[in-house]
């Protein structure tokens, strides 16, 4: 951070402040605020959720004193996001928050301990302390040890586990006592009485009851944000809604929500571009804290840990990306369009669009899977499909669909969500593509890709469509017949010799170009031509690279040799 910035900073209007805060590295966050005079309001300022991914991605550890300045209502947001496996409380994370808070002394313990629900508390005193009742002559000990303590003549608390904040939990006993005896004899009660489940099951309630107040559904209704909508009635049903409310002025400093660390990716999307162009401050604010609302469904929806920063990530990301796949569909890619709709659609609606236009990529993937004569519910991959059309269609077929990295040639090899038109663009080429192979092989030599003869003839072959293909082209130039007839290990230089050119690296020749154009020209009709023209291509460019840099003086090791049927 550049002292210029800390100035800038340190100048500005408090409301302007925590603008400046906005999307900045959580490190770079605290500094900034740590330098300023107001830091405590700064801090009281932040929505729960930006303080716990603030704090998450600062490091627990580091957080102690960005923590010492938070509200006792902030810290118990930190429970609940961050303590609890599903309904199951998480006692190493709060062990972590315990030590974080006893950096700003036995005061703010105090303080955030006693805003966390008494039943949370209990269920993890109870590690530490056994109490006895001293009006209960059979439950106390004969002899005095030192791992007893004594605050009143009503209980006496027994030391059962020391580690690194034992002391700490003593010394909030004691605060605990010394401010609110009510409070200290309601937590003496539930650790000697309370039952575990039932301690459990009430503090996941009142956890669940808040999570609900601040947009995190529970798991059930969340799934509704994954809901299909047909995106040819969109704007129809966008009219039953009434429209959102943007650029509207908020009277309180307080900072929306961020939904998790900063984000590197879609600096440059349509929905961030209409974002920062179409809406002033305020505007912003607003779209801001409503994505994060959508974000929040998702989380649930996906039962991610709010406390694993990289699935929440990845889980925020996907928020984006639907959204910006959505926007750039209704607006064709426009900018002015794209911000008039931003502000005409409710995020969660939009995000919605994002969702089913990739369902409907899906559903014409499945259709296409029957059409080879499988069941579109059981595969999930086919072996004898080449790469990348195989690892793309498996993409499409996933109950979430993604995208193969590999459809972009940028050399990646990853599933990821669609981020864009142009990626939908890509994934509707490649099933057009392969839409037409069953047809181009029936009309080439009435080979039936779809029946379950052909799929018992390549089962446990390793055999692709790609060297039936090539097969049947190399075959008709060399021995002037169409036919699948695997090549044997010593004819492939005279293969390569009439397939490509002299000269290094080689290209396939003109002759064996010419032959494929005769087959195809004379076999298929015009129409089946021009949908099979992507598949033959990415097979000749197949074979062209596997050849290209061959020897042609040498023998060629047929074990490198992958394009072609070859009789072993």
């Amino acid at each position: 951070m550049g002292t210029v910035r800390q100035e800038e900073f340190l100048n500005l209007p408090f409301q302007e402040k925590l603008e400046f805060l906005y999307g900045l590295p959580a490190r770079q966050k605290r500094d900034l605020i740590l330098s300023s005079p107001d830091a405590e309001r700064l801090v009281r300022s932040f929505a729960p959720e930006t303080l716990f991914y603030t704090l998450k991605e600062i490091g627990i550890a580091d957080a102690g004193d960005l923590l010492s300045l938070a509200v006792p209502e902030q810290v118990r947001w930190l429970f609940d996001l961050d303590c609890w496996q599903k309904d199951q409380p998480n006692k190493d994370r709060m062990r972590e928050w315990i030590e974080a808070l006893a950096e700003g002394g036995r005061k703010r313990l105090a303080d955030g301990l006693m805003g966390i629900d008494l039943e949370l508390v209990s269920l993890l005193l109870r590690e530490y302390f056994k109490v006895h009742r001293l009006d209960a002559p059979q439950d106390t000990p004969d002899l005095p040890s030192e791992r007893f303590v004594q605050f009143d003549e009503h209980y006496l608390i027994e030391s059962i586990r020391y580690d690194t904040i034992h002391q700490f939990l003593l010394e909030f006993l004691e605060e605990a006592f010394e401010r609110d005896y009510n409070y200290f004899t309601a937590l003496m009660e539930e650790i000697y009485w309370g039952v575990e489940a039932e301690l459990e099951e009430q503090a996941y309630q009142f956890r669940s009851a808040r999570l609900a107040d601040h947009g995190f559904p529970d798991y059930y209704d969340a799934q509704a944000v994954f809901s299909y909508i047909n995106p040819q009635r969109f704007l129809e049903l966008r009219s039953e809604y009434a429209p959102p409310i943007r650029d509207a002025l908020e009277g309180d400093d307080v900072m929306p929500p961020e939904m998790s660390p900063v984000l590197s990716i879609g600096e440059n999307s349509l929905f961030n571009m209409a974002l920062t162009a179409g809406f002033a401050a305020q505007g912003q604010r607003q779209l801001r804290s409503e994505m994060a609302l959508v974000s929040n469904q998702v989380l649930v929806a996906l039962s991610v840990d709010f406390g694993d920063l990289e699935a929440v990530r990845v889980a925020v990301e996907m928020t984006h990306n639907y959204l910006n796949l959505a926007l750039e569909n209704l607006a064709a890619g426009d900018l002015t369009s794209a911000i008039e709709h931003l502000r005409a659609t409710h995020l969660q609606l939009l995000f919605r669009l994002g969702v089913s236009l990739t369902i409907d990529l899906r559903t014409r993937a499945q259709a296409l899977v029957t059409k080879l004569g499988l069941s579109a519910q059981r595969t999930r991959e086919i072996p004898y499909l080449d790469s990348p059309y195989r690892e793309a269609l498996a993409g499409f077929l996933q109950r979430r669909p993604q995208f193969y990295g590999g459809l972009d040639r940028d050399g990646s090899t990853t599933m990821r969500d669609f981020r864009s038109m142009r990626d939908l663009h890509l994934g509707y080429a490649m099933l057009e593509q392969l839409d037409a192979v069953p047809d181009l092989f029936k009309s080439l030599v009435g080979l039936d890709i779809a029946s379950a003869q052909f799929r018992a003839n390549v089962a446990g072959h390793e055999v692709r469509l790609s060297q039936i293909l090539l097969t049947l082209m190399a075959r008709q130039c060399l021995d002037r017949r169409l036919a699948i007839e695997p090549f044997e290990a010593n004819r492939l230089r005279d293969v390569r010799a009439a397939l490509m050119t002299a000269d290094r690296p080689a290209r396939l020749s003109e002759r064996f170009q010419q032959v494929v154009r005769d087959i195809l020209e004379s076999r298929l009709e015009p129409e089946l031509r021009e949908r099979c023209e992507g598949f033959v291509n990415s097979c000749l460019n197949m074979l062209e690279e596997e050849f290209a840099e061959l020897d042609p003086s040498r023998e060629i090791d047929p074990r490198f040799i992958r394009s072609l049927l070859l009789r072993r």
